[in-house]
C-alpha cells in the first residue's frame, strides 16, 4: 500500500487537483488563491507543487493530496486512496480485505433483520399507539425506517433461520445470542427499533427503546465487525446535505432527539449512541462542520456530558455552543409541547462554553462559598481572549466577597486568574493570531538556517543541505533544531531522492512539513546558488563559535587547558574584514 501511495503521489499534481475547485495564481514557485475552508476575502491559501502540500495561513488548514480529498469530499483515508488511485490510473492491491462473500452475508443478515422489524411494526398496535402518542407519524416512521422487535424470545431467530441466515453470523452482528445450552434467542425484544447507519448510509447496527416502564431504557448494538460505536453518529447519513450548507451540527443524546430536531427543521442533528462523545466522533464531525451546538438534556447527567463534549470538540478546533432547554425537556418533548420554533430557538440561542460553565456553577453553588470562587477562577483562566475575560470579570465582580468596590474586585479576580495561568502559554485567541501572521513573518529561523534547509529541498544541493542539516550544533533557533532532528530521524543513512512532493510525507510531525513549504514562500521562487549555500554554512559555523566563546566567558577560566582552548577559538573566528 505504501508503494501504491507513493505511485499516486508521483502521478497526481496537487496544483491541478486543487485547481479543480480553487482559482490559483502563481506567486513565485507556489500558487495562491482564496481558501475554500473559510470565508476568505484576501488570498491566504497557498499550494506548493514542490512539496505537494497546501496551507491556509489564516485558518490553518493544511495537508497533501490525500488530505484534500478527505476534507473536500468528506471521506476517510482508504476511500481517498481509492478515489486518487482511479484518477491516477494506479491499481490498488487490497490486503486483508474481507472476502466479498462474507461482506454480502453480513449485509444480507442486517437487511433481513431490518425487514423483519419493519414488518413487525405494521402488525403491532401497541407500538403504533406508542409512536402516535409521541407525535411520530407514519411518514416519519417510513423515513427513519423505524421497526418493532416482538416481545417473544425467538421471533427474529426463527425468521433469520428460515431465510438461510447463519445464526453464528447473526450473533456476531448483535442480532441474536446464545444460552448455556447452545440455543439462539433474540437480543431485542418488545422494543421500538431504530436502524443505525454510518455516514455513507450503510446499515451497521440497531438500537431498541423500551415502550413502557423498565430497564434498560435502551439497548444498543455492541461493537461488531460492521460497527464501532465510537465512530458512528446516528443521523449523520441524513444530515450531510444540511451540514455541507451550514457547516453546523447539532449534537443530541438519542434517536428520538435527532428525529425531533429533523422534524423541527434542524437537519444537522446527530447523536452519539450508548457512549460519550469520543475523539473519533469529534474527528468525524470536523470533516463535516466548523461549529457544533450541544443540545443535551438539562438533568443531572446532561451538563456533565456537555462539559466533556466541549473539551473533546475544542481539541479538534471546532467552535462550540451549548443550547439550554427548559428543565425536564429534551428536543422531543419540547417539539411536542411548543412546536418546531421552540426547538430552533433553543439551537440558535446556544451559549458560549464559558457562559455555560459559569451558569452551571451558579446553579449548583453560591458566591458566598469559597469553593464557588475556586471553580470560577479555574473557568476564567481558560478565557479564549482578554475581552471575554473582562466581560465575565465585570459581571462577577459585584458578588466577590470582601469588597464592595467593583474595581478592586476585578483586580483581585484578575490576580487570581493570572496566578494559575501558565506563564508564556498563549490563549486560544493568541494561537489564532500567530497562525494568521503574514507568511514572511511566520518563519522563525535565521537567514543562514533558511538557506541550509532550502538547499535540502533542492535536488541540486540536497546532499550538501542534508549533510549540514544533520548537524544540530550549527543551529540556534527552535524550528531549525526541530527540522534537523526530523531529517536525522527520517533520512539517517542517505538523503531522499526525487521531488520533495514524493517524500516529504515521511517527515513527522506534520507541522514540520508545512515549515518546508514556508521555505519555498520565503524565497519567492528565486533559485539557490553555490555561493549562497557556502556563505550560509560559514555564517552558521561563525555563530557556533560565538556561542562557544560566550559559554566560556560565562565560566571561571582558571586553568591552562581552558585558556588554550579559548585562544584557539578566537584564532579560528574569521575576521569580517577578510570577507570579500
Amino acid at each position: 500500500m505504501a508503494d501504491e501511495r507513493d505511485e499516486i503521489r508521483s502521478r497526481i499534481n496537487i496544483v491541478q487537483l486543487v485547481g479543480q475547485e480553487v482559482a490559483l495564481k502563481r506567486t513565485g514557485k507556489s500558487f495562491q488563491g482564496l481558501c475554500p475552508f473559510h470565508q476568505d476575502k484576501n488570498p491566504s491559501f497557498s499550494v506548493s507543487p514542490d512539496t505537494g502540500r497546501y496551507k491556509c495561513w489564516s485558518c490553518g488548514e493544511a495537508g497533501d493530496i490525500f488530505t484534500w480529498v478527505m476534507k473536500r469530499r468528506n471521506v476517510e483515508f482508504p476511500e481517498a486512496i481509492r478515489i486518487l488511485a482511479a484518477e491516477a490510473g494506479v491499481e490498488i492491491q487490497e490486503r486483508n480485505r474481507t472476502p466479498p462473500s462474507v461482506v454480502e452475508a453480513r449485509a444480507d443478515a442486517m437487511e433481513a433483520a431490518l425487514a423483519f422489524f419493519r414488518d413487525a411494526w405494521t402488525k403491532n398496535e401497541a407500538v403504533q399507539n406508542y409512536c402516535a402518542g409521541r407525535g411520530i407519524d407514519s411518514e416519519t416512521v417510513a423515513l427513519w425506517q423505524l421497526g418493532y422487535a416482538p416481545d417473544a424470545g425467538e421471533a427474529l431467530t426463527i425468521a433469520l433461520k428460515k431465510q438461510g441466515i447463519s445464526l453464528p453470523l447473526a450473533k456476531e452482528l448483535f442480532l441474536v445470542d446464545q444460552d448455556s445450552s447452545g440455543g439462539y434467542y433474540d437480543k431485542f425484544r418488545g422494543r421500538l427499533m431504530f436502524p443505525i447507519r454510518d455516514e455513507r448510509g450503510s446499515l451497521v447496527a440497531f438500537g431498541g427503546r423500551i415502550m413502557g416502564a423498565g430497564q434498560p431504557k435502551y439497548i444498543n448494538s455492541s461493537d461488531t465487525p460492521l460497527y464501532r460505536k465510537s465512530r458512528v453518529l446516528y443521523g449523520l447519513n441524513r444530515s450531510r446535505d444540511a451540514l455541507n450548507g451550514k457547516r453546523r451540527a447539532v449534537l443530541t443524546e438519542g434517536y428520538l432527539d435527532v428525529i425531533a430536531c429533523h422534524r423541527a427543521g434542524e437537519g444537522g442533528a446527530v447523536a452519539s449512541l450508548g457512549t460519550a462523545l469520543s475523539e473519533d466522533h469529534a474527528k468525524l464531525l470536523k470533516r463535516w462542520c466548523d461549529e457544533v451546538v450541544i443540545l443535551y438534556d438539562q438533568d443531572e447527567a446532561g451538563p456533565r456530558a456537555a462539559e466533556k463534549a466541549i473539551d473533546t470538540l475544542e481539541a479538534e478546533q471546532i467552535r462550540v455552543r451549548i443550547a439550554l432547554m427548559p428543565p425536564g425537556d429534551d428536543p422531543d418533548t419540547l417539539l411536542r409541547r411548543e412546536g418546531p420554533d421552540a426547538v430552533l430557538q433553543a439551537v440558535n440561542q446556544g451559549q458560549m462554553p464559558m457562559d455555560f460553565r459559569l451558569s452551571s456553577l451558579e446553579r449548583r453553588s453560591e458566591p458566598t462559598l469559597p469553593e464557588f470562587w475556586t471553580t470560577a477562577v479555574q473557568i476564567l483562566s481558560k478565557a479564549p481572549n482578554e475581552m471575554e475575560l473582562d466581560r465575565h470579570l465585570v459581571r462577577l465582580a459585584p458578588q466577590y466577597p470582601g469588597t464592595k468596590d467593583a474595581k478592586r474586585a476585578i483586580a483581585a479576580l484578575r490576580r487570581e486568574v493570572n496566578a494559575i495561568r501558565r506563564p508564556g502559554t498563549p490563549s486560544p485567541r493568541q494561537k489564532r493570531v500567530t497562525r494568521e501572521a503574514p507568511v514572511g513573518e511566520s518563519i522563525q529561523m535565521t537567514p543562514a538556517e533558511i538557506v541550509v534547509f532550502r538547499a535540502f529541498l533542492d535536488p541540486v544541493y540536497r546532499r550538501s543541505g542534508w549533510l549540514f542539516a544533520r548537524q544540530p550544533q550549527l543551529f540556534g533557533s527552535d524550528l531549525a533544531l526541530a527540522l534537523s532532528g526530523a531529517i536525522q530521524r527520517t533520512f539517517a543513512a542517505s538523503p531522499p531522492v526525487g521531488p520533495a512532493s514524493e517524500w516529504i510525507h515521511k517527515i513527522e510531525p506534520e507541522s514540520l512539513r508545512d515549515s518546508f513549504s514556508l521555505l519555498e514562500e520565503h524565497f519567492h521562487g528565486q533559485l539557490l546558488n553555490v555561493t549562497q549555500v557556502e556563505q550560509a554554512v560559514e555564517r552558521l559555523r561563525e555563530r557556533l563559535t560565538d556561542r562557544k566563546l560566550q559559554e566560556i566567558r560565562t565560566e571561571t577560566v582558571d586553568d591552562q587547558d581552558r585558556q588554550a582552548y579559548l585562544l584557539r577559538l578566537r584564532q579560528r573566528r574569521p575576521n569580517p574584514k577578510d570577507r570579500k
